[in-house]
């Protein structure tokens, strides 16, 4: 399916030289943003900025450019000028507009459909939807009695191009105002959009999508470390380096690696409070692996389970490191063992049964040994204290994951 992406606005409340689809976004040009997430698409720019045309074809080669010598004559005109190069349903997304990855899972619709949400950032300039049974019957930004607002995301048949003929010889094509014409021939339906999304017209507007996308970029299996301290810091570390092609998931997992490695080295040499610090950042930097490859959708499988092996690997190695930085005693081995199965059981548990623990996962682990290292740089012992901790923490999160697991199969076969 091919995707048109309206880059023609002149954004003139944004009160910048830059084209606004160009202004940084978390790292990345706005426009960046939807292009990554409709690469699987063929998508066409339609344009009027020479700066927006530059960017394309140096960033984006195999993207198709539509060049709108007439701006004004607003976002209808912008779509007409891609007629001829659609031959069938498409997606049509607006440049200035940025929107999380569930958007763009949407499935294939039988009419023309806006994707519409209850939440709006600005709701005084916001396009309204009002809805009767499955299909629009008002969009349109002066409407008082309204259902949804219009995300600027649409499902498009190709018959728009028909409606918007019919009115090309006016000065001005509002989308708006041809998605009226469709609506009161019962032709267009709605989609609920599960995500977030915001019209960036102003730069208050801006720092509101940059808050949207720091908040997009956790996950669901963030521990309670990950969540409160390393997101606040690996989200900062994307955002400066999202703009280079060079550093991708696969390289900031290397970078993740190493920096296990260098903190198992200076275990070795006894240098206690680098190591720890040296741990945490490695913690830190395993998040940002999995930022980069949200934000540019460079997700793959081989990504997810390099990542996981090089985090079992380094784990490995920097409680070797503290086992060496102790020294061999009966209880230090044990401790080691111990510390060794709480990085590799619960990944096994949570493989099997998809549950985790906030308090049994690498960010705490890693954190713990942080605290340990430091501590134990006054207080030797506490380096076999560390690692048993993190093995009593490991094998607690087991048996509360195990109980609950047994509990809802429990509760499945009786239903």
């Amino acid at each position: 399916m091919k995707a048109v992406i309206l880059a023609a606005g002149l954004g003139r409340r944004m009160d910048t030289e830059k084209p606004k689809p160009l202004l940084n976004l978390f790292g990345m040009p706005i426009i960046e943003h939807s292009i990554r997430k409709l690469r699987e698409h063929e998508i066409i720019v339609v344009y009027h900025d020479k700066e927006i045309e530059k960017f394309i074809k140096k960033r984006f080669p195999e993207i198709k450019l539509i060049y709108n010598n007439s701006p004004q004559k607003e976002n209808g005109w912008s779509l007409y000028l891609a007629k001829d190069f659609i031959d069938n349903d498409f997606l049509l997304v607006m440049s200035d507009h940025y929107y999380e990855e569930n958007f763009f899972r949407c499935d294939k619709f039988d009419k023309t459909t806006v994707f519409v949400s209850k939440n709006c950032e600005n709701e005084k300039e916001a396009t309204k939807v009002k809805i009767d049974g499955d299909k629009v019957s008002e969009i349109g930004k002066e409407i008082k009695d309204y259902d949804y607002f219009d995300t600027g995301f649409f499902y498009c048949k190709r018959e728009i191009f028909d409606y918007i003929e019919r009115t090309k010889q006016k000065e001005s094509i509002k989308l708006s105002d041809i998605f009226s014409e469709l609506a009161r021939d019962g032709k267009v339906g709605y989609n609920i959009a599960n995500g977030r999304w915001i019209d960036i017209d102003t730069k208050e507007d801006l720092k509101k999508a940059e808050r949207i996308v720091a908040e997009s970029l956790s996950t669901s299996k963030d521990g309670i470390i990950s969540r409160n301290i390393n997101r606040k810091i690996s989200t900062k570390i994307t955002k400066m380096i999202a703009r280079y092609d060079f550093f991708t998931p696969n390289l900031m997992t290397i970078i993740s690696f190493f920096t296990g490695i260098l903190s198992s080295i200076l275990f070795f040499m006894g240098m206690l409070i680098p190591a720890g610090i040296t741990t945490q950042l490695c913690s830190i930097v395993d998040g940002c692996d999995g930022e980069i490859a949200r934000i540019k959708n460079m997700k793959t499988r081989f990504g997810g389970i390099f990542d996981a092996l090089t985090d079992r690997m380094a784990d490995f190695l920097i409680v070797l490191g503290m086992l060496f930085a102790y020294g061999f005693t009966s209880l230090s081995i044990i401790s080691f063992f111990l510390a060794l199965s709480a990085s590799i059981i619960p990944s096994y548990v949570y493989h099997l049964t998809g549950m985790r623990t906030p308090f049994s996962g690498r960010d705490v682990r890693l954190f713990s040994i942080m605290a340990g290292a430091i501590i134990s740089y006054f207080y030797i012992e506490f380096l076999v204290y560390t690692m048993i901790c993190l093995g009593l923490l490991a094998y607690a999160g087991i048996i509360i994951i195990m109980y609950k697991f047994w509990k809802d199969e429990k509760i499945y076969s009786e239903v």
